[in-house]
């Protein structure tokens, strides 16, 4: 008999990661939707993100991997490399490795974002950095 394979997952399958300060995170509700221990042998990370009022995910790089993101639902604030850009519904960005971004919710409302790690299998293997002078990056935890 051939073996089971596993093509599909939903979000409730997932519990979200406990990421904290030590990360860079701040009141985020991430799911690592794809990754090497979701689906064995991926070679890409999926993941799902939501930033309630508030939260944030810091100054920060990645040096093994590009990141992809796209916002569903919200508007928040993402610096990259200087330049300030406004996430809304619809809107996708590439951020390349290596180059130091941060995200904020500075709005009432959620923002839901999906990202990709197009080449790395897990979070581990991004190799994130987190920049030891966030105001450095004209980066505040709130507005």
């Amino acid at each position: 008999m051939a073996e089971s394979k596993k093509f599909i997952l939903s979000r409730d399958e997932i519990q979200p990661d406990d990421v904290g300060d030590e990360e860079g995170f701040q009141g985020v509700d991430i799911r690592w939707m794809i990754t090497d221990e979701t689906f064995p042998g991926a070679h890409s990370t999926l993941f799902r993100v939501i930033f309630p009022k508030g939260a944030y995910h810091g100054p920060h790089w990645h040096t093994n991997t590009d990141e992809l993101l796209y916002t569903v639902r919200g508007h928040a604030i993402q610096w990259v490399d200087g330049v300030v850009c406004e996430m809304k519904p619809g809107t996708a960005m590439y951020i390349p490795k290596g180059i130091i971004h941060w995200m904020r919710n500075d709005s009432d409302e959620d923002v839901e974002v999906i990202g990709i790690y197009p080449d790395v299998p897990n979070y581990a293997a991004s190799d994130q950095h987190l920049a030891e002078d966030p105001e450095k990056y004209d980066f505040t935890p709130h507005p």
